[in-house]
């Protein structure tokens, strides 16, 4: 028997971004990723870049990147990863179950059902398999509906 379609995301109708519930809380407004980016130095702008191709690679093609007006975020159906451009490094937000023990992490954050590890991305170096992982398992586990917990 095949599984039940789940619905469509909501999409809000003044500024287009998609969620799963009808009139969840957001930022409203049209950002750009330029926008986003226009303070960072030059590196970081192309490590942001990177960070998006690791990202396609270890969590697939169809994820999508949403720029808002501090951040931007990753997800497929539900947002699993925050970007925070900074002047010099890159500030990651990654969703989990657990809480990462590892010298890039700089803050956790505990809501109950998940943990936001916050952690710093200073430069292409950091982009390896253990992020590759990590970005992975948040993408399972928090990116669709399915996966998320209640």
């Amino acid at each position: 028997m095949a599984a039940p379609r789940a619905r469509p995301l909501w999409r809000c109708p003044k500024c287009g971004a998609r969620f799963v519930t009808k009139n969840l809380w957001h930022s409203c407004g049209r950002f750009s990723l330029d926008d986003l980016l226009a303070r960072s130095d030059p590196p970081v702008r192309a490590l942001f870049r990177r960070l998006a191709a690791c990202m396609r690679r270890h969590c697939g093609r169809r994820v999508v990147l949403l720029p808002q007006k501090t951040r931007a975020v990753f997800m497929h159906e539900v947002r699993f990863c925050s970007v925070q451009p900074r002047k010099d490094h890159l500030r990651l937000g990654l969703v989990l179950r657990r809480r990462l023990a590892h010298p890039r992490i700089v803050r956790v954050e505990d809501f109950g059902h998940a943990l936001v590890n916050h952690m710093r991305v200073g430069s292409t170096a950091d982009l390896d398999a253990e992020l590759g992982g990590w970005l992975r398992e948040s993408a399972e586990t928090y990116g669709r509906r399915s996966g998320r917990l209640c």
